[in-house]
């Protein structure tokens, strides 16, 4: 931790947000500023409209929706973005604190928000409009400088050396909160890009697999028509075919009837002369 502490003591600047604002790229959103005003009236909103936050599932994200359209941020954050913009400023606030109740003295940290912080979430804040104020004055003071400054203790340099190494240690301590602060917000940055990416690959396989399936009904519909035309063509030639056997049938069998009554009325024929020559030679024989 004392190695780690002495790295980051050695750097020159303190990465903090600038005074002029955020750059933020939300999505689809068009850039935009989020500045030191929007902070304070972030924290003015969430302690004023703390009875929003009941605690229950998805009762935030709704209350930070409510945010967007009060200070008419639509199109430029999103409700998520907000809500993870609280809770690092929060989380901010409890690793300083957590700093202070090990011994050290929260007010040697450059964060600028740190005092209003502790005055809304210690419930002190009672006016919005002072705190406004008050935030409107941290904004002109960074403003000036590109890096927040350290205050010192009024002893100047005069105060012992274990408190000045005390002093550095909290402040590399809270440079390295500022440094794990900026990589969460880096990795939450892109666990949102990854799952937009996941979306839009959703999407687009949702679409392709739409088509795939749409034009595999369609070319079931046409093999199912060609089905059908077959099946009635099919049936068309059997029912020609059967129509005609029967009449080849009837034909041949009109056919054998009138012949059979042909021979059965030429073999009466034959009987009846038969008869009538014996008749007639009995006749002849008598006379």
């Amino acid at each position: 931790m004392k190695r780690n502490a002495k790295k980051i003591s050695n750097k020159t600047t303190i990465k903090m947000e600038s005074a002029v604002g955020l750059t933020l790229e939300v999505g689809s959103f068009t850039a935009f500023k989020w500045t030191d005003a929007n902070t304070a009236e972030l924290i003015v909103w969430r302690v004023t409209n703390n009875s929003l936050f009941t605690g229950k599932k998805n009762t935030a994200l709704r209350a930070f929706e409510l945010f967007v359209k009060e200070k008419r941020l639509d199109g430029k954050v999103t409700p998520a973005w907000v809500k993870k913009k609280w809770e690092n400023l929060r989380q901010k606030y409890k690793d300083i604190k957590s700093l202070s109740m090990m011994g050290g003295d929260p007010l040697v940290t450059p964060w600028k928000w740190y005092t209003v912080m502790d005055q809304a979430l210690s419930g002190e804040l009672t006016v919005a409009h002072s705190l406004l104020s008050n935030l409107s004055n941290l904004s002109n003071l960074s403003s000036s400088s590109s890096h927040f400054p350290v205050p010192v203790s009024s002893s100047g340099q005069d105060a012992p050396p274990a408190k000045k190494r005390k002093e550095q240690y909290w402040l590399a301590a809270l440079q390295e909160l500022e440094r794990r602060q900026e990589e969460r917000e880096r990795r939450a940055a892109e666990r949102e890009e990854e799952r937009e990416r996941r979306a839009a690959d959703r999407d687009e396989e949702r679409e392709r697999r739409a088509a795939e399936r749409e034009e595999e009904r369609e070319r079931q519909a046409l093999e199912r028509e060609k089905r059908r035309e077959q099946d009635l063509l099919s049936r068309q030639e059997r029912w020609e075919r059967e129509l005609q056997a029967r009449e080849e049938r009837r034909e041949k069998e009109y056919r054998e009837r009138e012949e059979r009554r042909d021979r059965e009325a030429a073999a009466r024929e034959d009987r009846l002369f038969k008869l009538l020559e014996t008749f007639m030679s009995k006749q002849y024989n008598t006379s």
